[in-house]
């Protein structure tokens, strides 16, 4: 009886097989969910500009009902050197593509400029160079879609429609999670 209590006193704990085993599964586990992390990551900072994007345009059509004159809203360059300038005056007049906001007449005035972060690999694309917001009922007097996207392939599209609501959707095959894909 006092031999069988010896062996189990003697051994406790883990072998060096059993540890390595342990850190071998882990390090395995933490290899997996590092490239996850990093992708959830880029995606929340992918829904962050599309989500400030959609507010801008929404900004642009109550700022035209409140100024009682039209917005336009301008996209300047193309992928990661792009930029949206909001300003009131006349078409086309101001732009942001030398790295600051400017504009060509005295009477144009910015509202609002935004480029993309720099450093990251977000895209940003429309078939609209400029939109015009209507003052008295808030119509766009063209329509258009920006996309803004991740050089992996996800992308968000912000469709403005003629009311001047704007509405977010995903493009492509590869989801964005919690929000419809485009038809």
């Amino acid at each position: 009886m006092n031999r069988i209590a010896n062996t189990r006193r003697q051994s406790r704990g883990f072998t060096l097989v059993e540890l390595c085993t342990s850190v071998g599964i882990c390090a395995a586990l933490v290899g997996q969910a590092v490239p996850a992390m990093g992708k959830l990551r880029q995606e929340q900072k992918l829904r962050v500009s599309a989500e400030a994007l959609a507010s801008d345009l929404r900004l642009a059509r109550s700022e035209a009902a409140r100024l009682g004159d039209s917005v336009y809203f301008r996209i300047s360059g193309r992928g990661a050197n792009a930029c949206y300038v909001m300003y009131i005056g006349r078409r086309d007049d101001c732009d942001c593509a030398g790295g600051r906001p400017v504009c060509l007449r005295a009477g144009s005035q910015i509202i609002k400029a935004e480029w993309l972060p720099t450093g990251q690999s977000l895209r940003l694309s429309s078939n609209a160079e400029t939109l015009q917001f209507q003052h008295r009922q808030g119509l766009v007097t063209q329509t258009g879609s920006i996309d803004l996207g991740l050089s992996g392939g996800q992308t968000i599209r912000q469709v403005v429609a003629i009311t001047g609501r704007v509405r977010s959707c995903y493009v492509g095959t590869q989801k964005v999670g919690g929000m419809p894909r485009c038809a």
